[in-house]
């Protein structure tokens, strides 16, 4: 009696389609090589080369990492936002073209590159450094506070 064996199902153009704009969404193009590498056990390095199985995977892989960058994002922002908020209070403040009030981004990262902990701008400020951040300028706004 003669095994056989058959071919694994290749991908689906609808596949190629959402795990290219992944890749891109995520920034991984540099990598993507070695990623259809890795799922492929290096049989392949082209995403054209990948089976079904490979690619689903692969998508539903790269769809929790999504979510999870768009969470760390909401994070990043609510993180930045009390930086934001803070400084609006203590009047480091603009007129934007729209005639609103605003907080005054340039005088945040003046301050930010001259005395935070890390020495940079507030948006090169990584989402596991943020927390930091905003402890220390939650305790320049109580500084503030005290000297109402």
């Amino acid at each position: 009696m003669q095994a056989t064996t058959t071919t694994p199902q290749p991908l689906t153009p609808n596949q190629l389609m959402a795990f290219n704009a992944l890749i891109h969404r995520l920034g991984l193009v540099q990598h993507k090589a070695t990623i259809v590498q890795g799922a492929t056990n290096g049989r392949a390095t082209s995403s054209k080369d990948l089976f079904y199985h490979e690619a689903k995977e692969l998508i539903t892989q790269l769809n929790l990492q999504q979510v999870k960058a768009d969470i760390n994002t909401e994070k990043i922002n609510k993180m930045r936002g009390k930086i934001m908020y803070y400084a609006h209070q203590m009047n480091w403040t603009k007129t934007n073209p729209a005639g609103k009030t605003v907080a005054d981004g340039k005088r945040i990262d003046e301050w930010m590159i001259k005395f935070s902990y890390l020495k940079k701008k507030l948006n090169a400020y990584k989402y596991a450094e943020l927390p930091k951040l905003v402890s220390q300028f939650a305790t320049v706004y109580k500084g503030f506070l005290k000297n109402i």
